[in-house]
């Protein structure tokens, strides 16, 4: 079990880079490459229409679930309810939430939604060289910062935010331009080997400091490596992206609700038990997380869904 949570940690922080990656590139083109400027009051609408249905939705059903069957009282929910749907719940109780304990992440991702326009003016720096080494130097400074920070600032973006910069180095990477004109097996040794460094290093604040530095190199070469490329092509691989965030809000209330039944799988083979139990575990967050992508978040991909929503309901109130 320790493991398990010792892993989920990295997948954290692994996600933060990734986040600063794509939120990285529009600025990067805005100020790089002549792509089109970021209009902030687009830019954050964006965000709400794409981001808050799903995980106000997802909220209510883990609300509803602990008032009903663990009897949570009704005002405690509330206020733990109405802090997350904030996205302060760190702020104000300086723990993870009541509702939903893996969401302090997204609190910190909003943080940095807030700040990344901010943070984007960095590629006005028209030496490459010159821009990439401020970025890492952020990345340092803001690591050994991350190291003196008391208990309430380590769940804020102060905690993180060398991750967040180290996407905004990856991108710089790769936007400016590809270093590589063609994937090459070098690339798939660094792939491997930084893998397995990410998730066997020592769990500690110097190690989680340092980090990015290990994590972009492994980044690159899924871009630059011929079978790291290959398999992050794969379709399963783009599916399972695509409905990440829906696994993220749902998968905790499916394991727990479904762990319920599959502990009592016992079987003379304990490796066996452990496999069948993981297996149904499994399945379960990848059915109901379809469902939920489907019905929830998938709807919300569509810039427009709010206007068609507002048109679909004028017109049939015209209609009545």
């Amino acid at each position: 079990m320790n493991e398990i949570v010792h892993w989920g940690d990295r997948g954290v922080v692994l996600f933060f880079v990734i986040s600063g990656y794509i939120l990285a590139r529009p600025f990067l083109r805005q100020h790089r490459l002549g792509g089109h400027e970021v209009k902030l009051r687009a830019y954050f609408l964006r965000r709400l229409t794409r981001l808050e249905p799903p995980y106000v939705i997802s909220l209510l059903i883990y609300a509803t679930a602990e008032l009903l069957v663990l009897r949570v009282p009704l005002h405690t929910l509330l206020a733990h309810l109405l802090a997350s749907m904030f996205y302060v719940h760190n702020l104000v109780y300086d723990k993870m939430s009541l509702i939903n304990f893996v969401t302090w992440s997204l609190e910190v991702e909003v943080q940095f939604y807030i700040l990344a326009p901010l943070l984007g003016t960095v590629y006005l720096i028209k030496s490459t060289w010159l821009r990439r080494g401020t970025i890492a130097l952020l990345i340092g400074i803001l690591g050994t910062m991350s190291l003196h920070l008391g208990a309430r600032a380590n769940m804020s973006l102060l905690a993180y935010a060398h991750y967040f910069l180290a996407g905004f180095l990856l991108a710089d990477f790769l936007e400016m331009p590809r270093h590589a004109d063609h994937p090459t097996w070098r690339w798939d040794v660094v792939s491997v080997v930084g893998w397995w460094l990410i998730f066997s290093v020592p769990k500690g604040q110097t190690t989680m400091a340092w980090l990015p530095f290990l994590i972009l190199p492994v980044y690159l070469a899924a871009f630059y490596g011929k079978a790291s490329n290959w398999f992050f092509r794969q379709p399963f691989v783009a599916l399972t992206g695509g409905m990440c965030y829906s696994i993220y809000l749902m998968h905790m209330l499916i394991i727990s609700t479904v762990f319920r039944v599959v502990k009592h799988i016992r079987l003379q083979n304990d490796g066996l038990s452990l496999a069948i139990q993981t297996v149904l575990l499994l399945s379960a967050v990848g059915i109901v997380s379809t469902i939920f992508f489907v019905l929830v978040e998938r709807p919300c991909m569509d810039p427009a869904w709010p206007k068609k929503l507002w048109n679909g309901l004028r017109h049939r109130v015209s209609a009545a």
